[in-house]
C-alpha cells in the first residue's frame, strides 16, 4: 500500500499507484516505450481525431461534426487517462466556444447547475462526519449487534456501507470500514483469508449499491440527474423512488451470493474488541450531537421538502434539495461544526468532473449531435423490444463503466440515450436512469471504482478473485436495475 512521508497510509496514493500496476495494456510495443512517449501519444492521439472529424467531408450540418469532435476527444482522453479528470473537464467548455457551439456564459453554466450544489452539499456533510467519528460510531454500533454469526456480521457491513455511501463517499466509507474488516477477520484463525475476501468484497459492493439509492451517492447520479432534469420534471425524491428498492434488493441478492462464492469453515467469530471500541467512545460528543441535528433534518428537508415549504408559504425554489444543501452546509460552519480547513480535504475536482459531463450533455443536444448518434443506434437496434434495449444499455454501462471511470462513462452515455429516447418517442428515464444505475456495477475490476481501488490495493484479493465474485453479482444485478427500472417507469411510479 502507498504511504506518505509521515508513514500514514494515503487514499490517493493507493489509487495512482494501483491504477498504475493494473491499467491494461494492448500493445506489447507500446508498454516498451519510455513512459513520456506513452503520456504522449495518449495525448495526442485524442486531438487527432477531433482534427480529422473537423475537416472530415461529410454530408453532416458543422454544428453536429464540431460536437462529434469535441465528443470523441473528451472520450478519449478520459478513457486512456491522458490527463487528470478535472483536467480534461476543464477542456470541455474550452472546446465548445472554440467551435462556436455556446458563448462562454453557456458553456460555463452547466458548472453551476443546481445538482452540482447539491453535490456539494453532500460532501460538505460527509466532511462532518468523518471529522466527529460519527461514521465510525455507526459502524462499530451496528456490527456489534450481529453478535458474532459471521453471515449476520456480512449483512451488517454491507449495510452499514450501503447506508454511509448514500450521503458521504463511497471512497471514504470504503477506507473508514477497511481496518474494521480485517480486524474483524484476523480473529478467524486458518479461515482469516477467506473471510478478509468475503467481507472486503461486501463492503466494496455495499458501498457501490449504497451509492445508487440517493443522487448524493454517487457523481454519475449527479450527471444522470442534471441531465434528466432538463427534459422532465426531476426531484431528490424520484430518484430514490428507483434506487433505494433497487439497492435494497440488490444487496440482498449479493449478500447470499458472497456468501456461497467465498465460503468459509466457521460460522461465529468473537466481536468483544469491537464492542470495547464501541464503549471507549462514550456517549456522543458534541460534534456528533450538532452533525446529526443539521443532517437529519436535512434529509427529511431532502425527501419532503416541497410538501415542508408549501405548509409554512415558503416559495418553492428556497426548498429546492440544493438550497437545502448550501443552508445545511452554511449551518455546519456557523455551529463550528467544521471550519473551513477541514473543507480543504474534500475532493472538490468532483464539481469540475460533473460540471463538465452536464456541459458536453448540452453541447450534445444543442447542436443536434446527441440526436444524431441516436438515430444510428435507433437503426442498428431494429424492432428490438424497448426492454432488450434497456438490457443492451445497461450491459454497455457496465462493461465501459470496468474500464474506465463510471462518472465519465455517465457524462458519455446519458445525452446520447436522450437522444436516442426523443427518437424512439419514449419517456428518457427509462434509458437514462437504467445506464445511471448500471455505472455503479462495476465490481468486475479493481479500475471502476476507487473503493474497488482500494481493496485491491490491500493485497488480499487478486484481480481474479474480484472478477469471479463481482461477475457473479453483476450479471444478476443488470437483470434487476433493467427489469425494476422498467416496471416502474412505464406504471409511473418514478
Amino acid at each position: 500500500m502507498a504511504d506518505d512521508s509521515d508513514g500514514r497510509w494515503s487514499i490517493t496514493g493507493s489509487i495512482r499507484v494501483i491504477g498504475e500496476e493494473i491499467a491494461p495494456t494492448f500493445f506489447k510495443f507500446f508498454a516498451k516505450l519510455p513512459k513520456l512517449a506513452q503520456r504522449s501519444i495518449k495525448l495526442i492521439i485524442p486531438f487527432l481525431f477531433m482534427l480529422v472529424i473537423t475537416i472530415l467531408p461529410v454530408d453532416l450540418d458543422s454544428q453536429i461534426k464540431y460536437a462529434l469532435a469535441v465528443f470523441v476527444c473528451i472520450s478519449m482522453l478520459w478513457t486512456f487517462g491522458s490527463l487528470p479528470l478535472p483536467v480534461t473537464a476543464l477542456l470541455v467548455p474550452v472546446l465548445l466556444t472554440f467551435y462556436g457551439i455556446f458563448p462562454t456564459a453557456e458553456a460555463l453554466m452547466p458548472f453551476a447547475n443546481p445538482v452540482v450544489y447539491l453535490l456539494m452539499g453532500g460532501l460538505i456533510m460527509a466532511e462532518a462526519f468523518r471529522k466527529h467519528g460519527l461514521d465510525r460510531r455507526l459502524a462499530y454500533a451496528i456490527v456489534s449487534k450481529s453478535e458474532g454469526n459471521l453471515h449476520l456480521t456480512l449483512l451488517t457491513l454491507m449495510v452499514v456501507s450501503a447506508v454511509l455511501s448514500m450521503w458521504i463517499s463511497n471512497t471514504a466509507t470504503v477506507a473508514l470500514l477497511i481496518p474494521v474488516v480485517l480486524g474483524i477477520a484476523s480473529r478467524a484463525g486458518e479461515d482469516k483469508g477467506r473471510l478478509s475476501m468475503q467481507f472486503l468484497m461486501g463492503i466494496g459492493v455495499g458501498a457501490a449499491i449504497g451509492g445508487m439509492a440517493t443522487i448524493t451517492g454517487s457523481a454519475p447520479n449527479a450527471v444522470a440527474s442534471g441531465l434528466l432534469a432538463n427534459e422532465t420534471p426531476w426531484t431528490f425524491i424520484d430518484w430514490m423512488k428507483l434506487g433505494l428498492p433497487a439497492s435494497i434488493v440488490i444487496l440482498i441478492i449479493s449478500w447470499q451470493i458472497l456468501i456461497r462464492a467465498f465460503p468459509v469453515g466457521i460460522s461465529f467469530l468473537e466481536l468483544g474488541a469491537i464492542k470495547k471500541e464501541l464503549e471507549s467512545m462514550g456517549p456522543l460528543r458534541m460534534g456528533e450531537k450538532k452533525t446529526l441535528f443539521i443532517f437529519l433534518p436535512t434529509v427529511a428537508l431532502w425527501i419532503a421538502g416541497a410538501d415542508i415549504g408549501a405548509l409554512f408559504g415558503f416559495p418553492a425554489s428556497f426548498m429546492s434539495a440544493a438550497i437545502v444543501a448550501l443552508s445545511a452546509s452554511v449551518l455546519l460552519f456557523a455551529t463550528r461544526t467544521l471550519d473551513w480547513q477541514d473543507a480543504r480535504t474534500i475532493s472538490w475536482e468532483i464539481f469540475l468532473i460533473v460540471g463538465a459531463g452536464l456541459a458536453l450533455g448540452e453541447g450534445l443536444d444543442a447542436s443536434g449531435a446527441a440526436d444524431w448518434i441516436a438515430g444510428q443506434l435507433v437503426s442498428l437496434t431494429g424492432g428490438l423490444s424497448l426492454i432488450i434495449i434497456m438490457l443492451i444499455v445497461s450491459l454497455i454501462s457496465v462493461l465501459l463503466s470496468n474500464l474506465m471511470s463510471n462518472t465519465a462513462t455517465a457524462a458519455i452515455l446519458v445525452p446520447i440515450l436522450i437522444g436516442m429516447s426523443s427518437t424512439l418517442m419514449i419517456d428518457p428515464k427509462f434509458l437514462v436512469l437504467v445506464c445511471a444505475l448500471s455505472v455503479s456495477v462495476s465490481f468486475i475490476t479493481p479500475i471502476g471504482t476507487p473503493p474497488f481501488t482500494l481493496i485491491f490495493s490491500t493485497g488480499v484479493l487478486s484481480r481474479e478473485n474480484i472478477a469471479r465474485g463481482g461477475l457473479r453479482i453483476t450479471l444478476p444485478a443488470v437483470l434487476i436495475i433493467t427489469v425494476l427500472t422498467y416496471l416502474l417507469v412505464e406504471f409511473g411510479l418514478v
